[in-house]
């Protein structure tokens, strides 16, 4: 009886020490695959992140965020409504480059292609940035996210520039240094440096002139 009961016990720590074994395996897999993503997203410097941040780069994709820059995905820090957590994701090869001392509020800025923030530009509350129609418009084909039936064109946002909430910026947009983007709009095409753009479709309704004070 007392064999049989070390064999019982002996057998129980094998067990014990074969889970241990899996579970050490599958904690080391989730490491390496957080430290996979980690290394696709670069934080070139001290970023602030407030409130939790949904920041995806996916394979072959990568995002970089500039010293000073500030991530805000909580409405306690911005009083003007903002319903949403800040999202940047790149996917099938996109890039996501943000400048420094850019600050982004409760906004979704998704690259398959390439979109570039300048320094010192700041992002209102529930803005959207896109470099891609997102869906194929084919017939039959409306639901695929595959990038080979979808039209992509990157975007770039200069420096010192400011895109008022509620905003939209659709692929191929390409915005000049100083501007200002009017709040609720929906910004498609090229815009030069020193300019005031509101509307859906936006357009330029003014042009700065930085000497001065407005």
């Amino acid at each position: 009886m007392l064999y049989y009961s070390f064999l019982l016990i002996n057998h129980v720590f094998l067990l014990i020490e074969e889970y241990f074994h899996l579970l050490s395996f599958l904690l080391l897999v989730l490491v390496l695959y957080f430290l996979y993503w980690v290394w696709k997203i670069r934080y070139l410097g001290r970023v602030n992140l407030v409130g939790f941040s949904i920041i995806l780069a996916f394979r072959n994709s990568s995002i970089s965020i500039g010293k000073g820059s500030g991530l805000c995905s909580t409405p306690v820090y911005n009083l003007l409504g903002m319903y949403q957590r800040t999202i940047l994701v790149a996917r099938h090869g996109g890039t996501i480059h943000i400048g420094e001392n850019v600050g982004i509020s409760g906004s979704t800025i998704y690259a398959m292609k390439e979109i570039r923030i300048g320094n010192n530009t700041f992002i209102g509350a529930n803005c959207k940035i896109v470099d891609n129609d997102f869906h194929a418009f084919e017939p039959g084909l409306n639901f695929t996210t595959d990038p080979l039936h979808l039209k992509m064109k990157p975007v770039s946002i200069g420096e010192n520039c400011f895109v008022g909430m509620n905003s939209i910026i659709l692929k191929g947009t390409v915005i000049g240094k100083n501007s200002i983007i009017g709040a609720g709009s929906v910004v498609c095409g090229k815009f030069p440096e020193n300019v005031v753009i509101a509307g859906n479709p936006a357009r330029i309704i003014k042009y700065r002139s930085i000497d001065s004070k407005e």
